[in-house]
């Protein structure tokens, strides 16, 4: 009698789980996370370069006639690079990790096309890494700073087939001001890339 209570436990619990993940996604988003640029200024050359990776796992939690409800785990992991040639060598990789647990809200107004709205608060976290070489000096210095985030944006999603889309969005997040070489509160993400529907 226990075994069998156990086998009816495990497929209800399978069942059940399937029937979940058949309205969730995973999206994986990239793109740029500041300007690139190359510059010439009193013998110094710098060189700029900057990128964005968002993972974004979210699970259907209601629906409507006019849109769905979804719970969504968006993490951002960004980075930016600064190298300066000149008296000397100077580096700087400045990191920033997001992730702000929220809601979404989608509508299809036709059957491909999807547009949503997204917000969520967590934490922002601001990594930075500064080595320098040159007058016989070798240096490090390493810091990192995390924060209360609030994380707000919004999509575009257009289903290719049952099971992908291909997805742009843009996306800010709030910190406290002069975080992650940003002399304000917004740390701005545009994106494009791919959803798996589940």
């Amino acid at each position: 009698m226990k075994s069998a209570l156990i086998r009816i436990f495990l497929s209800s619990s399978l069942f059940a789980g399937v029937a979940f993940a058949q309205n969730s996604d995973l999206a994986i988003l990239l793109g740029a996370a500041g300007p690139i640029s190359s510059t010439v200024s009193n013998g110094m050359v710098s060189d700029l370069f900057g990128v964005s990776l968002q993972l974004n796992y979210a699970a259907q939690l209601h629906e409507t006639k006019a849109g769905q409800l979804y719970l969504e785990l968006p993490l951002m992991l960004a980075a930016q690079v600064k190298s300066t040639v000149g008296n000397g060598v100077s580096d700087s990789v400045k990191d920033s990790i997001f992730f702000t647990p929220g809601v979404r809200w989608r509508f299809t107004p036709q059957k491909r096309v999807s547009f949503y709205a997204a917000a969520g608060a967590g934490i922002g976290s601001f990594g930075t890494t500064i080595s320098f070489v040159g007058h016989n000096v070798v240096s490090t210095n390493i810091g990192r700073t995390t924060t209360a985030a609030f994380g707000f944006g919004g999509g575009i999603d257009f289903r290719l087939t049952r099971l992908l889309s291909l997805r742009a969005e843009g996306r800010d997040f709030v910190t406290r001001s002069g975080l992650g070489g940003s002399e304000g509160r917004n740390h701005s993400f545009f994106m494009a890339g791919v959803g798996f529907h589940f």
